[in-house]
């Protein structure tokens, strides 16, 4: 299975350190061109026909018409790239297949490249079994997280627990400080439940994938030691919810 794609940047740089984390984690997709304007990039989209796009945010947003009518079902996906956080919700608007902030990291590359991998095999290769085709968690979407200064964006995978205080709720990452929305986290359960995590407490929201133990006496630990009570009514949907990771 091959995914074609190119790169679309300004910055040789950012195409080198791509190309290099591609070439390491996805050896499916091959890096077919690159181009560091709109002009070269239509140019190469039309000889190549890619399956795959990771574009400069700039160079392709200014183009909307001509992106939108391409990108897609029957067409190529998109993976944006900008030095602005603020870009995300462009991305999403849009409906690109991801984003990624620069200077690019390569949990995030494997994130967003891992969510686009698995929404081209199904497209490109039905016949494919299921097996055969790398799983996609929904921890690989962007998602809003209002706070107190604005919003910010995170990769589900990011989130490691909400925390419910007075009239707020902290919310514990994996790679920056902690985060103090205006949410509550009654409001965080409606957002985050389709990301795979589990109210394990009415204070407690954790993310599934970063358990690491559950005690006998009822205590659940995450990946940064944290032991979180799990309220005994949910225990067994808990132990199941597990079963299916």
């Amino acid at each position: 299975m091959k995914i074609e794609s190119i790169i679309v940047d300004r910055e040789p740089g950012i195409s080198s350190y791509l190309k290099k984390c591609l070439v390491s984690k996805f050896p499916e997709i091959v890096i077919r061109g690159e181009a560091s304007n709109y002009g070269e990039a239509c140019a190469l989209i039309k000889t190549i026909h890619p399956d795959l796009i990771f574009s400069d945010v700039n160079i392709f947003t200014k183009n909307t018409t001509a992106q939108s009518s391409n990108h897609g079902d029957g067409g190529y996906e998109m993976i944006y790239l900008s030095d602005k956080s603020e870009d995300a919700i462009r991305a999403i608007r849009q409906d690109v297949c991801g984003f990624l902030l620069k200077p690019l990291d390569v949990n995030d590359i494997v994130g967003a490249v891992g969510s686009a991998v698995r929404k081209l095999s199904q497209r490109l290769f039905p016949s494919l079994a299921p097996d055969a085709v790398p799983m996609l968690l929904p921890h690989t979407k962007l998602v809003g997280i209002p706070t107190l200064e604005g919003i910010d964006f995170l990769y589900a995978h990011e989130i490691v627990r909400c925390e419910g205080l007075q009239k707020c709720t902290r919310i514990v990452c994996t790679r920056k400080n902690n985060l103090i929305s205006s949410y509550n986290v009654g409001e965080f359960r409606k957002l985050l439940e389709e990301y795979g995590f589990f109210s394990c407490h009415k204070s407690h929201l954790i993310n599934l994938m970063h358990v690491r133990r559950f005690t006998r006496e009822g205590f659940v630990f995450l990946i940064d030691n944290t032991a979180i009570p799990l309220a005994r009514r949910r225990r067994l949907e808990f132990l199941q919810m597990l079963k299916h990771l």
